[in-house]
């Protein structure tokens, strides 16, 4: 008798009432032994231990040895000690005594598992929360406390004292939320907290104070989120990103206030470094600039120059709309035109225009794939999507922000999409395996939005036509088990839909 049953399509109580009707069945007097013969025991008991050791394994991945933990241990031990004794060739009746045992425990953990589920949510998802926060890495010894509290209720489940099992999961449950918070406040805002230590060290909060206080506000600011609604995290996470901004611009101006101090030209050269930097960008503008009377002129006609140029870009994005509607009244005619010829000619007409369609496509895409090195990114065709994996883009450890030094990949993106301008965008975020599921889920989530909004801010987009989804660790495109193939896992996606025939 091989058990079949399995979890994945069950929903938990109809597993947990199969399990234990299993269970029933197997140790039923008669169904086994009973009814045996002294020539098929030996291989009825081989046949009895798959079937309790397939029970164990799927009552394991319910969680059953976490939520019956005693009960559970002893049916395992059960277990081992009636495989090792068959194994051994030991007496028959004490392999049976084991294995009845064994099924009795796992029947009595199962059961109290399901009852844990129905009394104690709030302190399995609680747990599940913590665990999500990295709560063991960031805030152990409360975790280890919570844990405590868990297994304590747990027992207090097993020895049917529902009350005491439910006061002692309130504690582990304030636990878990503790450590859960303290573990999101350290994965968001620690590293600030360093930096701001690092800051006063290096007397920025003397000689940068405006800066260096301004990094405190900040900080107060997600900490103040997160205290009030844990669930934030992004906003925390963008407040926090802009108070490790201004610690490490208050750390840079300390030092360098510090060390022109001692030089006796010190403001003469602080100011013609920034005469330099100013006149850098003024001559890519094709600008020449004079500090004879201070940078306020300078200032101003800087303004001005790239006002023009924002201008001068209105203006062509306008010349750009106007050729456009003469392109499809001019297509508009052409379709006119072929609507009046007869049927011969509309079909010979039809391929041409078909063909002629597809070779503007081919070239677009070619253009496209003409603009990526091969550490930038490769170009891919599925369907009537074109794929643009960003293999050369890459973000820090847990991170989404963009660093610059990527605009200049980003600025290809936007030649590309503007080969097929009317095609809907698709920005897919993917990771590799490793750590938890439902952190890699929202990193994903995280920078292919970062993409999204990158593209927007600088292309105008309209959001209906650009989207970000993230797929954390479930679209592989090599194996996690080597770190070549992990880094080809994390990686953007660019998805344009662009049809059999757009242009």
């Amino acid at each position: 008798m091989s058990l079949v049953l399995r979890n994945g399509s069950k929903s938990l109580p109809v597993y947990y009432f199969m399990l234990i009707m299993f269970i029933v069945l197997v140790s039923a007097p008669g169904s086994v032994f009973a009814q045996a013969g002294e020539q098929g025991i030996l291989a009825q008991m081989n046949q009895k231990l798959v079937d309790i050791e397939h029970v164990l394994e799927d009552a394991q991945s319910l969680q059953v040895h976490v939520l019956s933990p005693n009960d559970f241990e002893r049916a395992q031990r059960h277990f081992d000690e009636a495989k090792l004794d068959l194994e051994r060739g030991r007496d028959v009746k004490s392999i049976q005594k084991n294995l009845n045992r064994a099924e009795e425990y796992l029947a009595k953990a199962i059961g109290n598992a399901k009852e844990a589920k129905k009394q104690l949510p709030f302190l399995i998802q609680a747990r599940d929360d913590a665990l999500i926060a990295n709560a063991p890495e960031f805030s152990l010894e409360l975790y280890e406390q919570a844990e405590r509290s868990f297994k304590d209720a747990m027992e207090e489940i097993e020895d049917n004292d529902i009350n005491n099992a439910i006061k002692k999961a309130k504690d582990g449950e304030d636990r878990y939320r503790q450590a859960e918070l303290n573990a999101i406040k350290a994965s968001i805002i620690g590293k600030v907290h360093l930096l701001l230590d690092k800051a006063k060290e290096t007397k920025a909060d003397r000689y940068a104070p405006r800066t260096y206080n301004r990094a405190k506000v900040l900080l107060q600011e997600a900490e103040n989120i997160l205290n009030t609604d844990r669930s934030a995290q992004s906003t925390a996470r963008e407040k926090a990103e802009e108070a490790e901004y201004e610690a490490n611009h208050a750390i840079f101006l300390s030092d360098l206030i510090q060390k022109n101090r001692k030089e006796e030209d010190s403001w003469e050269k602080i100011f013609l470094d920034l005469e330099d930097n100013l006149s850098t960008v003024s001559n890519t503008m094709k600008l020449d600039v004079q500090y004879d009377n201070g940078m306020q002129p300078a200032m101003e006609s800087l303004h001005l120059a790239i006002a023009a140029s924002l201008d001068d870009k209105i203006e062509l994005r306008k010349e750009l709309e106007r050729v456009n509607k003469e392109l499809d009244e001019s297509m508009s005619k052409n379709r006119k035109l072929t609507a009046e010829l007869d049927v011969s000619k509309q079909q010979e007409a039809g391929l041409k225009e078909t063909l002629e369609a597809k070779k503007r496509q081919e070239a677009k895409i070619k253009r496209i794939e003409d603009m990526y090195a091969p550490q930038e990114a490769v170009v891919l065709r599925e369907g009537t999507n074109l794929v643009i994996r960003l293999v050369g883009l890459n973000f820090a450890s847990g991170k989404s922000v963009i660093e610059p030094g990527y605009f200049g990949l980003l600025t290809k993106v936007q030649r590309a999409i503007r080969e097929f301008p009317n095609a809907p965008i698709v920005i897919e975020g993917h990771t590799d395996s490793r750590g938890h599921d439902a952190a890699n889920q929202k990193l994903s989530e995280q920078r292919s939005n970062a993409v999204k909004s990158y593209l927007i801010a600088n292309m105008g987009l309209p959001s209906e036509q650009i989207q970000s989804i993230g797929y954390g660790k479930s679209k592989p495109i090599a194996s996690n088990e080597t770190e070549d193939g992990r880094r080809k896992n994390r990686r953007i996606d660019i998805v344009l839909e662009i049809g059999e025939a757009i242009y």
